[in-house]
This record gives C-alpha cells, structure tokens and sequence, in this order.
C-alpha cells in the first residue's frame, strides 16, 4: 500500500514537474520579440531626432539665404548660428563654410577651423539632389526658397556627433547648385539627448557607447551613410517575469498563476501598444507643429493645403493667404529676441481670433504666416485678410513696450490661379511680395502682372549677370562744372547697358534686379575700377562713382577700393564716393566706420540726394562727409516757386556752416543755373552742360578747356536714352 503511495505520490509529483514545465514554457515571455520592438523603437526615435536637427538646419539656412546674396555673410550671422528651442534639441557648433572649405563664419564665435570629419563630409554633399542619404527629405518650397538637407552620423574627436548640412541658396536662384555657402550644425549625442530618446522610446537605461566593449545589454549597432558603424546603443532590460519560484508548486496553483500571468501579460501587451501609439503621435505632432506658437508648421500647412484642394467642392473656392509682418527684423535688432518671441506669440493668438474655426492657420517661417481656407469666392477670403489685419493694427504691450505691427498679406484662390498647391503658394507668396514692395500694411490678391513681373526681373538678373561676365556694361560720363558755369572740374561715373535685343535698359531698370540678385558688389566694383582708369585720361578733373547701401555695408569695401586706387595709379584725392542717406539709417555706426577707413585712403565722401530722405543734423555733423549734393528735386521748382529757392539757400548755408562743399545736379535751364550760383553752390551738374557720354566723346570734349552755359557738349547719344539715374 505505501508502494501504492509512494508511486502516486511519484506520479503526482512528476505531474506537478510536467505541468510546471508546460506552465513555465507557455508563459515564459519573448525576449526576442521584446528586444526588437525596443531596437525598433529605438532607432525610430532617432530617425526622427535627426528628422528635427536637418529641419533647425534647413531653416537656418532659408533665413540666411533670405538676406540676399548666397556669398554675402549678413550682419546678424549670429542670431542664425546660436542655438535655441528645447534643451535636448539644441546643436552646440555651428560652421558657415564658403563653397572652397573656407570658414565664413561659426557659433561659437572664437572657432576658426571646421572639424576634418565635417570638412570630409561637406565634400560629399551634393546639394542638387534635394534629398538626403538618410531618407530626409526637404518638402516643396513655400516661397521658391527651399533647399535640400542631408544628415549624417559623425565621429568628431571621437564624439558621436549628429551633423545635418544644409546648401544656403541665392533667393529666387534657378537652382539649389548655385549655393555659395554651406550650413552645418553639430549637435552631440550626449546624455540629455540620450535620456530625451530614451523617454521617448519607452527604454530603460539608454546609453551611447563608441566601444561596444563599454556596454552591456542588450545593443543596436548605429551606421553612418556609407554603412560604417559610429557606435552602439545599449539599455537595460526588464527584470525577467518568466521564472518565478511559484510556478514550482502545486498545479492548481500554477494554473491560477499562469492564467493570473496571462492575464496580466495581456493588459501590459496592450498598455505597451498604447504607449508606442502615443510615441508616434507626439512625435507626429512635434514634427508638425511650431514650437513657439502651437500651430502648425509649414510642412502642415503644405498638407492641408494639399487636403482642402483634393476635397474642394464644385463651386468652392480654396484661398491660401500669406501674411509677413512688417518691420519684424527691426523689432528684434532694437528690442531683443525674447520681446520678438512674445509678440510673434501674440500674434498668432490674435490671428487665430479673427479667422474662422473652419479656417486653418500656421507659421510658416520667422515672421511669416500662412491660411488655407474654403471659400465661397474672392471677397470672402478678402474679408477674412482685412480681418487678420484689423487685429494686428491694434497696439501690442510686451514687458512695458507698445509695439505697432503692420502686416503685407498676398493670397491666392484655386481654381482661379492655379489648382496645384505648389502653383497657390507661389502665386500667394508673389501677392505678398509685391504688397510689401508697394507700402506696408497692404493687402493684394494674385494677378497674372505679378507673374510678368517677375519673370521680367529674372530676365533682367540672366542677362545682367551674362553681360558682366562678358563685359557688356560701359560707363558713361556727365560733366561737373564750377559755380560760375564756365570751368569743368569733374565727372560723374554713370553705368549703362545697351541690350542686344532690348536696346537701351535704363539704371533704374536694372540696378534694383542687381540689388536683389546679389550682384550689386559685382556691378559696383566693376563701374568703380573702370572709372578709375578712364580718368588716367583727365587728371585735372576729380571723378565722382556712385555706392550704393549694399556695397558700404560689405566688409571687403574698403579693400576693394584701395585695390582699385593701386591699379590705375589714381590721386585718392581726386576720388568722390557718393552714398545715399538710407546708408546712414541702416547702421550709423557701423556706417561712420565704414566710411572713416575710406576717408583714411584719401578719397572724399559725398552725400547724395541730401533732402529726399532722411536728413539730419546730427548725422553731418557726426559722419566724415565733404560734399553735399542737392537732389534735382529742389533744384526744378528754381523759378517757379519763391519756397523753392529759400529752402535750397537753406541747404546750401548749413553745408558752408559744416565747412562743406555744396553741389546742385539736375540743371537744366540757365535761370536755374544763375540762382543756384546766387545761392553759392560750389559746383553744378545736369543737361543744361551736357548730358552723359561715352568716354571717348568726353575725352573728346575735353580738347575745348572750358564748358559753356547752354552748349551742347553731349548730344543725349545712344547710350543714355534720355534716362538719368
């Protein structure tokens, strides 16, 4: 009987065994699956990581490009290379590199050499391509100024180091190849981004490790583009749930157990689900939301552009609306960052009060917003633009300031301009160009004359830059005379243009395109270093050439210059620079320097059109200036109005008070001439003398000695075309 027992008593506990073994087995969890939905979670964390560093770079980019030339580093490089948002999403070095390796600027400021690694990869990027080894791509433009981002993996000192690099490209340029510098921004894989990560993936323990033999764990080996590892992610895995000392008992109570187990497993099966789901929505979201403002970024905007087009109904109208606020660029420089941050902020909120619920509304860059709206027709969105405006007009008060805010709004309807979103952006954002361009605070929807006009200006900028390349520009100049009328004492440089198919394209045609297009500087130097030779053939006379604003504010001014004095071999003192007033609004420090170190070569300085602009005293008094030019304005109502002529004998007595010299352009008729000289003008200038001229016909016309009062020492040749700049 105890036999009996003993062999069930064997039986039941080899039964026990059995089903705690089957138990064990069955309800032993899936460490393989578990780490590879945590590889899985990882790397997809990361790949958004760097989604968000190539979109900073990419911005960066397009708010450096938008200053104007690709070649020209902008005054306030800074605020474009400092980092900014969210701590774990900050780069730690900046680099602006020229298209020959060479350093233009970087953040922090005393770095003076770009990392081998990042040099060697800069080397590899081909900005043409659009998109980026890493699957990142650069969504369609919303203001023709998109440029491609490529992010790579680095080891730089042997830090692992996300680096996205981004082309800066010429605003309206044909193409992303015809960048002149290179953005790249370095942000370390270090801790706070490796916690951050981790937070996100749903991980325990994350590191980032460049010797796998540091590490332990489970691991996920990270590649760079070309498939060579740069490190190793590692994290700790959860306690192992599978063997538990119960499930050696009795089988009652492991199949209480496992059916507990199962249950719980369950419900931490599903809670994982969720929590993964939840990663990928917020992460979502971050990609698609402005940090600053909570609305939604340009790549949303692009999106439901593209939904509200798809979903259009047969008589609805979509209207995209891009609003630029005025003067924004302003308001940071004199008041600061964080004031700027508060009132875009603000903005945004009173924006979002004076749209319609249905409406959809984002910041698409700095100062830069954009609506996409279904519409009835026109004079609805028109309604709803008035609307935004109305609310910004009204005062803002941030931090004891009160801030006054226009914005220039453009917007553009489908099917009527397009029914693409691509063609709808570019359409709107031209409207908005040319409203700012005619007046701030203006509201104008899309036309085709936008369109001509700029594909006007694009001819413009093709031919201007072949017709520099090939030396398709002359000069010409227009006689300045003594008070008295009688005596030459100088020339004024004047650029001209005679197109081979369009004839005779005036300064004024052309020379905002140059500006715009980031020719100026080339244009400039080459009116300046062909008037210094052609004026080897007068060395009695002084010779005048016009700067414009962009060239004082280039840094290489003044070595351009002094190049230009060394090759002819020129007398500096026979050198008269004429700048604008708006020069010495823009930056009058930095202006007054400028001009210091080109009065230390030993040229002169005249003011230009004094009275058409921003006069003031205290920036005569203040700046190195030797000449005051009266602007022809005040010299044509000279006769026909009694004010004319008090105002002008005012000008020319404060110019005598500052010990300057006084000269009046714009003359054309000798009872204009005999007052002036009443008046005391040192000097005089305009068609009553002569008109502008070739070279040649003025070197020509300087065998007869002395100029004339009402001789036609220029007879307007094919040249000018009547136009005088």
């Amino acid at each position: 009987m105890s036999g009996s027992l003993l062999a069930l008593a064997a039986a039941l506990a080899c039964g026990l065994v059995s089903v705690a073994a089957v138990l064990y087995l069955v309800v032993r969890p899936d460490d393989s699956a578990a780490l590879e939905r945590a590889r899985a979670s990882v790397s997809r964390t990361f790949g958004e990581f760097r989604s968000v560093f190539g979109d900073n770079a990419l911005q960066r980019a397009r708010a450096i490009s938008a200053t104007g030339a690709a070649d020209v580093i902008p005054v306030d490089i800074e605020q474009h290379l400092a980092p900014g948002g969210l701590p774990q999403l900050r780069h730690r070095w900046a680099y602006l590199v020229r298209r020959d390796g060479s350093l233009a600027a970087a953040h922090p400021a005393d770095v003076r050499v770009v990392p081998p690694a990042v040099v060697s990869y800069i080397a590899t990027f081909q900005p043409a391509g659009g998109s980026s080894r890493d699957g990142l791509r650069s969504d369609a433009a919303l203001i023709d100024r998109a440029m491609p981002v490529q992010t790579e993996v680095l080891l730089i000192e042997q830090e692992p180091v996300v680096v996205p690099v981004a082309a800066v490209a010429p605003v309206g340029a044909g193409s992303p190849g015809a960048a002149e510098l290179t953005l790249v921004l370095a942000a370390p894989i270090d801790e706070p981004v490796v916690d951050a990560m981790g937070a996100t993936a749903g991980v325990r323990g994350l590191r980032f490790d460049t010797d796998p033999g540091q590490a332990s764990g489970p691991l996920h080996s990270q590649t760079d583009s070309r498939g060579r590892i740069v490190g190793w992610f590692g994290w700790e895995m959860p306690d192992d749930a599978g063997n538990p000392a119960w499930l050696w008992l009795l089988p009652v109570v492991g199949g209480v157990a496992f059916l507990g187990f199962a249950g719980l497993s369950l419900v931490q099966i599903r809670r994982a689900a969720g929590g993964l789901e939840q990663i990928e929505v917020e992460l979502r979201r971050i990609a698609q939301e402005d940090p600053l403002t909570g609305m939604p970024n340009r790549r949303k905007i692009i999106a439901a552009l593209g939904s509200a087009l798809k979903n259009r109904g047969a008589e609805e109208s979509v209207a995209f609306v891009c609003l630029d606020l005025d003067s924004f660029k302003e308001i940071n420089e004199v008041l600061g960052h964080d004031i700027g941050d508060r009132l875009i902020a603000e903005a945004s909120e009173r924006l979002r009060a004076a749209l319609p619920e249905a409406a959809e509304i984002g910041r698409i860059d700095g100062d830069e917003f954009a609506v996409v709206m279904a519409v009835r027709n026109g004079a609805v969105a028109i309604d709803a633009a008035n609307a935004c405006a109305r609310r910004l007009a009204a005062p803002f008060h941030i931090r004891d300031q009160t801030i006054n805010v226009t914005a220039s709004v453009g917007l553009a309807l489908a099917p009527r301009d397009g029914e693409s979103a691509h063609e709808l952006i570019r359409r709107a954002d031209l409207a908005a160009r040319a409203a700012k361009k005619a007046g701030r605070g203006r509201i104008l929807a899309f036309h085709h004359g936008l369109e001509d006009e700029i594909n006007e200006r694009r001819f413009i900028e093709q031919e201007l830059r072949l017709a520099l390349a090939e030396d398709g520009l002359t000069v010409a100049y227009q006689p300045i005379v003594a008070g008295d009328g009688l005596r030459m004492v100088g020339a004024e440089a004047l650029v001209r243009w005679k197109h081979v198919v369009r004839g005779n394209i005036p300064p004024g045609v052309f020379v905002p395109v140059a500006e715009q297009a980031g020719l100026m500087i080339e244009l400039g130097e080459f009116v300046l270093r062909r008037a210094l030779a052609d004026a080897r053939d007068w060395p009695e006379l002084f010779i005048a050439i016009n700067l414009s604003p962009i060239q004082v504010r280039d840094r290489g001014l003044v070595r351009t210059v002094a190049s230009a004095l060394a090759d002819p071999g020129i007398d500096p003192s026979r050198v008269v620079l004429e700048i604008t007033e708006g020069v010495l609004i823009d930056n009058p420090e930095d202006a007054k320097q400028r001009l210091k170190e080109l009065r230390a070569l030993g040229v002169k300085i005249a003011l230009d059109d004094f009275g058409s602009g921003y006069s003031s005293l205290s920036y005569l008094r203040r700046l190195p200036i030797d000449k005051l030019k009266i602007d022809k304005e005040f010299v044509a109502p000279l006769g026909r109005s009694a004010n004319g002529g008090v105002i002008l004998q005012a000008i020319v007595a404060l110019g005598r008070a500052l010990g300057l010299s006084v000269l009046a352009e714009g003359v054309e008729t000798e009872e204009q001439r005999l007052l002036l000289r009443l008046a005391g003008c040192d000097e005089m200038q305009g068609y009553l003398f002569a008109r502008p001229m070739p070279a040649a016909a003025f070197r020509e016309m300087m065998g007869r000695g002395l100029v004339l009062p009402g001789t036609a020492l220029g007879d307007g040749d094919d040249l000018v075309n009547g136009v005088d700049p």
